[in-house]
């Protein structure tokens, strides 16, 4: 067994996203950590499709699919590496606002004097240099690839991705105010960036930047119930009249995860069927009218029937680390 290959005490940990329309849908495996793949997933038939890994992270939480599953934006990034023009910018951000801890001043005042100096002839130069990168990124691709058709600098672990309203419409998660900008030589294609609506602000889109703020977005525009804003607990109605309950518990299970979720399946009189315990994502697919979900690195389904029964789709847990190249 290889280092790159998942051990039983570490499963890998997966994250799923489901199409609106139609049976396409992405897998997120993580695993070690600083790698993860992604994974297109046919529900039609429950076939699985590696598209590409990643040596670093990505956020899934803050991830998205069009509405047919066609394209995926994400948030990646990779961490530990050293920007000399972010370093020489940040040293100049504290001396014009006297503080090292930049997180402190107001966020359109600090975007507003970080694009002032990113538009200085020096600094657009080194912008050109080979050694220029962000740690961080969001980028829109063909699913369940990662090759840019669209791509923003993002620079921290802060902000970043974004949720599809159409096929060629987007909502970015960066502060209000503050000018994405495209990566020279990468195009926009057709997608069209909009303002976020009042019920993303209310979820402290842009402000906040954490990945439950584009999280509890996705969840909202895909049937979900926000039923307690305070403990950010979602439900969902199944067709049965049953209930499928999600919540977001500060006791993580381990030291792997930043963000865990647990569920809860509830019949139409709020009895408990089933707890689960281990569930690391769930969702309702539609297409099938069935519960989809992750649990030790395994996608699973239960039918809306009883005996409760669970089938195991595809396990993850074996893969390696591969190159692979986006057909496009």
């Amino acid at each position: 067994m290889t280092s790159e290959t998942q051990t039983k005490k570490v499963p890998a940990r997966l994250h799923a996203i489901l199409a609106r329309r139609g049976s396409n849908a992405v897998v997120f495996r993580r695993g070690p950590s600083d790698k993860v793949a992604v994974i297109g997933w046919d529900r039609s038939d429950d076939t699985f499709t590696l598209g590409q890994w990643l040596r670093g992270r990505i956020y899934p939480l803050r991830s998205d699919l069009s509405p047919s599953g066609k394209y995926l934006i994400y948030f990646a990034a990779k961490y530990g590496r050293e920007n000399p023009m972010e370093k020489r910018i940040c040293e100049e951000l504290k001396k014009r606002f006297r503080t090292t801890d930049l997180w402190r001043v107001d966020h359109r005042l600090l975007a507003q004097a970080e694009e002032e100096l990113r538009q200085k002839k020096e600094y657009r130069k080194m912008e050109k240099s080979a050694d220029y990168h962000d740690c961080s990124w969001t980028a829109i691709s063909r699913a369940p690839y990662l090759k840019a058709l669209s791509l923003w600098w993002n620079g921290t672990g802060w902000n970043g991705g974004g949720l599809f309203e159409s096929e060629d419409s987007f909502y970015l998660n960066r502060p209000p105010d503050y000018i994405a900008r495209t990566i020279p030589g990468v195009q926009h294609r057709k997608f069209r960036e909009l303002e976020p609506t009042s019920e993303l602000r209310e979820l402290g889109w842009g402000h906040n930047g954490e990945c439950l703020m584009v999280y509890g977005g996705r969840l909202l525009r895909d049937g979900w119930n926000l039923v307690d804003k305070k403990s950010f607990i979602f439900e969902k109605e199944l067709p049965n009249g049953w209930l499928l309950r999600k919540e977001f518990p500060d006791d993580y299970p381990s030291p792997h995860e930043c963000y865990w979720e647990r569920h809860i399946l509830l019949d139409s009189d709020g009895n408990t069927l089933f707890e689960g315990g281990n569930w690391r994502w769930a969702d309702f697919d539609s297409y099938r009218k069935r519960i989809v979900y992750a649990e030790n690195g395994t996608i699973r389904i239960l039918e809306l029937k009883l005996p409760l029964e669970s089938k195991l789709l595809c396990d993850f847990n074996g893969m390696t680390y591969q190159r692979v190249a986006a057909p496009y």
